[in-house]
């Protein structure tokens, strides 16, 4: 057998195990709490040689792992919020036969798990006391910053997914959402674009660095943070773009470039994020 026969029979078996663990309430289970093979037995109402080998196909690809009491956690918090992936098999084809999403309306699995690395990502942001956090999920890498420097004040999308949340003082809120918000002009130190132009085409992504860009203070930052084209994981990324969005796409780091010196931006800097699927933080400067 290839090796990319043996690859797609490990990723065959990874989605059953994953399956079986969703529906048996396995992951739900350890998601609120570690647990033991046999506790999990009996409190599932399964077989003990059933939950010992799903739990260990889990172990085997890092989705879970055993501690040292022989109790089981997931590797990654939140595992049990990946429970949307399951219906992409029933879903592709007729996505791929139409150009049309099957499930517009649902969140980004892929950028759930994104959200989790934004903490780790601003490092590599500069340090700034006005932020224009240009995020639409509810998850802003703002946050992060304000959290590195309590002076800080971030300007959020006025939109339901940040409403939902009770910010501290430090946020405030820009009227209008993604397609139609106009911060002043020269008003921000940095202006952040995290997991927002996968969501657009090439036109849209364009136009809204470009609407964007004038918020900056001279010498301020606009920082893209995604997924590029060619970077490790793009292409299932990409997949996920295909069943939840009209033009989504992952772009490739010289149409970035392109929008960035095209919106009056000098540089650009980039630095790889190496996580699966893979970040980069693409930064311009205004002169």
């Amino acid at each position: 057998m290839t090796a990319a026969l043996l690859g797609l029979h490990r990723a065959a078996a990874t989605l059953s195990a994953y399956s079986a663990a969703v529906q048996l309430g396995l992951i739900d289970h350890i998601d609120r709490t570690p647990a033991s093979v046999e506790d999990l037995a009996m409190t599932c109402g399964a077989s003990v040689r059933g939950v010992r080998v799903v739990l260990a196909t889990l172990a085997d690809c890092g989705l879970v792992q055993r501690r040292a009491d022989g109790r089981y956690e997931p590797a990654t918090p939140g595992l049990a919020g990946v429970h949307p992936l399951l219906p992409w098999r029933d879903q592709v084809t007729d996505s791929v036969r139409t150009g049309l999403p099957a499930r517009e309306a649902e969140r980004d699995v892929i950028t759930t798990l994104l959200h989790g690395m934004r903490s780790d990502v601003v490092t590599e942001l500069p340090a700034a006391r006005r932020v224009l956090d240009v995020s639409v999920d509810g998850a802003p890498c703002g946050a992060a910053l304000a959290v590195r420097d309590p002076r800080c004040r971030v300007s959020l999308l006025d939109v339901p997914a940040n409403r939902r949340i009770d910010w501290s003082p430090q946020f405030d809120f820009l009227p209008g959402g993604l397609f139609d918000a106009r911060p002043a002009a020269g008003e921000y130190d940095l202006v952040v674009l995290p997991g927002v132009c996968h969501l657009l085409d090439g036109d849209a992504a364009a136009a809204l660095i470009q609407r964007l860009a004038p918020a900056l203070r001279s010498g301020g930052t606009l920082a893209v943070i995604d997924t590029l084209a060619g970077s490790q994981g793009a292409a299932t990324h990409e997949l996920s773009l295909l069943l939840r969005t009209r033009g989504g796409t992952i772009h490739d780091p010289a149409d970035y470039r392109r929008w960035l010196a095209g919106a009056g931006l000098v540089g650009p800097a980039r630095v790889d994020v190496g996580r699966l699927p893979a970040l980069t933080v693409l930064t311009g400067l205004k002169p």
